[in-house]
């Protein structure tokens, strides 16, 4: 008896522990499951080559609502390349400017074939990478990698849906932009992971609808889209949803006539309107944000270069406004790399791998009409750019070898040439004063900025109580004034100015451009040199005054909330330095040169410090880089100092710009020799002149050596020491011709 109690006990023992490990073992695969249901998602349905103009459709109610009542902004759509849904798909993922695969993405589930083989096992054969049952992968993951393992990008693709995963989040994808033959697959890359793996999803043909006497034979089988969505919902705390229709109508669109495009266009938006109210009635927004995105511009608005994208998000805690992150620092305008960390933000996964940065929402009651506004001004700005840069180039060439001729061979005429030199030396504050006009007229914007440059010149002229320093004085102070201003109110000039920078192209955001930072430089170091030429008289407070002018230009040039160039800042303050010691008779011996190289390498570090001891979201992307190179130490440095003179050798070769720097020093070559003595004799007339002369040059060189787009900077900054040289030189003529 005893015995048989023995082992029944044993028995009993046996089976608690067996009961025990069951629910020690099951209970955190329970958890986990339990905590993606239950913690926040985020729902990101891309449409691709949806346009802004298509919401001012009164049938499209739903697609109207979600972009009025969330948050919304313009989307740069900058890739490590051509603005293509695979690299646009790959920049998301990576959260940095990517490349993708050249042509559509190939990604596959389970049940499926391709070429006759099963994909996953094809890419576990590829990539060595075990999987889970329900995994989708990304079988051109090989690809991708290489294409960004080049000196030129160094992105991680799958950085995304690696940090989820790192938090224990769970990855699907819904969707394609398939045609008969030609999977095209893309927008999973946005959802995979550094291994290439989504967790979960469908992505194949079930659904799709085949009707081959539709226009489209491809089409989404919408019943079958929200039937998966539903099982998906709570398993998947970041769902990528492609509605891939107006891509297929886009790539269709040369097979149709305009009747027939128009129409399917309609049908088509009116299914993506019907789809998203469905969507929000069939998603709880308490914990769940559902972003809508069109991420690449069609081939129409790109010819109009138009090449904003936009996205909208909607949900959890969030108000009617224009998104705004720290890389662009504009309300109303974000990339896409700042897509991938503001969903890890969210979703409280790590973002710290991202170069975007997390947005945020600033309330504004009228943000769909504001980005229709930014996007229409900044594409006519964009469209203006390439003329009238280049015009200007052509002309300013153009006055300065008439001005050589009429001094060789037509003395008399230089009287007509002198008001044409202060009109096209006034060009950059005139381009900068009207761009506070909302104008998308370019005849109306010919004829303000011509109105503009007589009455600046007039009023140049008709104060200057001395006819050869004042009216070059003005010119100069007034620029150094408007763009000062400019940059300590936030930059509102320059964001639409043709010489400024280009908000769709990315290379900067906000702050002062290369461009105006050259033009800062040599209008700053000539007007000094002016004023102390102007009061030879005072012995102090000429050089007070500009030992002032020089520091506050160096704090709002190098400040990270207003000029925010670091380039600029050393040229700012070689050039700077160089001319104050100059004015102040201090001559050139290595000893003050160390001196000199001393106070720079002080008043810099300063700066950096300033910008790495604020905040991340606040920094700079000076700031950030220092930031990047502690992490990654001198490999990181490395990488920009080759993109960087990569990009200088590019802009030399093929800008404008280079002309306009060879072509001005040729200039000045020229006037050295002809006419006899008369370059001399004007700087010795006017040493102060002739200091601002060279320090302007340094300026110039400095802007070449310490800025990635250097040629346009150096360019820029010749502009004012050669039209006041030329300026002086004409009138020093002409009284001889007259005497």
């Amino acid at each position: 008896m005893i015995t048989m109690m023995k082992r029944w006990l044993a028995r009993v023992v046996v089976l608690l522990a067996v009961i025990v490990s069951f629910i020690v073992l099951s209970a955190p695969r329970s958890a986990s499951a339990y905590g993606n249901r239950n913690r926040h998602q985020v729902v990101f349905v891309v449409c691709d080559y949806l346009q802004l103009q298509d919401l001012d459709s009164p049938e499209l109610k739903y697609l109207r609502r979600f972009f009025n009542n969330g948050g919304i902004a313009l989307l740069n759509t900058n890739t490590a390349g051509s603005r293509t849904r695979p690299n646009a798909a790959a920049t998301v993922s990576a959260g940095k400017v990517a490349l993708g695969t050249v042509q559509e993405t190939l990604a596959f589930g389970p049940k499926e074939n391709y070429l006759g083989e099963n994909p996953l096992a094809l890419f576990q054969a590829r990539t060595g990478y075990r999987l889970d049952q329900g995994n989708l992968v990304v079988l051109d993951l090989p690809i991708i990698l290489r294409a960004n393992e080049t000196d030129q990008v160094k992105a991680r693709p799958g950085t995304l849906g690696e940090s989820l995963h790192k938090k224990g989040l769970l990855t699907g994808v819904l969707g394609n932009a398939d045609l008969p033959g030609l999977p095209q697959r893309s927008m999973a890359v946005i959802a995979m992971d550094r291994r290439g793996v989504i967790d979960r999803g469908d992505i194949s043909g079930d659904l799709l609808r085949i009707d081959q006497n539709s226009a489209l034979v491809y089409s989404t089988n919408y019943p079958a889209l929200k039937s998966e969505y539903l099982k998906l919902k709570n398993r998947c705390n970041f769902l990528v949803i492609e509605l891939g229709d107006l891509v297929r109508l886009e790539q269709s669109k040369q097979n149709l006539t305009d009747k027939i495009y128009l129409k399917e266009r309609n049908r088509i938006l009116r299914e993506y309107d019907e789809f998203l109210g469905w969507l929000l009635q069939n998603t709880s927004l308490q914990k769940t944000r559902v972003m809508v995105a069109s991420l690449i511009p069609t081939n129409q608005s790109s010819g109009e270069n138009r090449f904003f994208g936009f996205i909208g998000m909607l949900g959890d805690q969030l108000r009617p406004g224009l998104l705004i992150s720290p890389t662009t620092r504009r309300a109303g305008i974000v990339t896409l790399y700042d897509i991938a960390p503001s969903v890890c933000n969210y979703l409280k996964a790590p973002s710290d791998s991202f170069e975007g940065r997390p947005w945020h929402v600033e309330p504004r009651a009228d943000s769909l009409d504001y980005i229709r506004s930014v996007e229409a001004r900044t594409a006519f700005i964009s469209l203006l750019r390439p003329p009238f840069v280049k015009g200007y180039v052509i002309l300013h060439l153009v006055v300065l070898a008439s001005i050589i001729f009429c001094l060789s061979l037509k003395p008399r005429m230089g009287k007509y040439l002198s008001p044409v030199l202060l009109g096209l030396i006034s060009v950059p504050v005139v381009w900068l004063l009207v761009s506070g006009l909302p104008l998308v007229n370019t005849l109306l914007y010919v004829i303000l900025c011509l109105s503009l440059i007589a009455i600046v010149v007039f009023m140049g002229v008709g104060l200057a109580r001395n006819k050869d320093l004042d009216p070059i004085l003005f010119l100069c102070l007034i620029t150094v004034a408007t763009l000062l201003g400019d940059t300590v109110c936030g930059g509102t000039l320059q964001k639409y100015s043709v010489l400024s920078y280009d908000p769709m192209s990315g290379a900067r955001f906000y702050g002062m451009g290369n461009e105006y930072m050259g033009v800062l430089i040599g209008a700053l170091v000539m007007g000094s040199s002016l004023l102390i030429q102007r009061m030879s008289g005072y012995v102090r407070l000429p050089r007070l005054l500009t030992g002032i002018l020089f520091l506050s230009a160096c704090v709002v040039l190098g400040a990270p909330m207003w000029g925010s160039n670091f380039g600029g800042l050393l040229a700012a303050l070689t050039a700077f330095t160089y001319t104050f010691f100059r004015f102040m008779g201090i001559r050139l011996r290595w000893k003050y040169v160390l001196i000199g190289g001393l106070v720079i390498i002080v008043l810099a570090s300063c700066f950096i410090l300033w910008d790495i001891m604020r905040p991340p979201e606040l920094r700079s992307h000076f700031g950030q880089l220092i930031a990047n190179i502690q992490i990654g130490g001198f490999s990181v440095f490395e990488e920009i100092v080759v993109r960087k003179l990569a990009m200088n050798y590019r802009l030399i070769k093929y800008t404008i710009w280079t002309r306009v720097l060879l072509g001005t020093l040729l200039a000045l070559g020229i006037l050295f020799y002809r006419p006899v003595g008369i370059f001399r004799k004007v700087l010795f007339d006017n040493p102060a002149v002739a200091i601002g002369l060279e320090g302007s040059l340094i300026g110039a060189f400095a802007a070449l050596v310490f800025n990635d787009s250097g040629i346009v900077a150096a360019a820029t900054a010749i502009i004012f020491p050669a039209a006041t040289l030329f300026f002086l030189v004409l009138k020093q003529h002409m009284d001889t011709v007259s005497g």
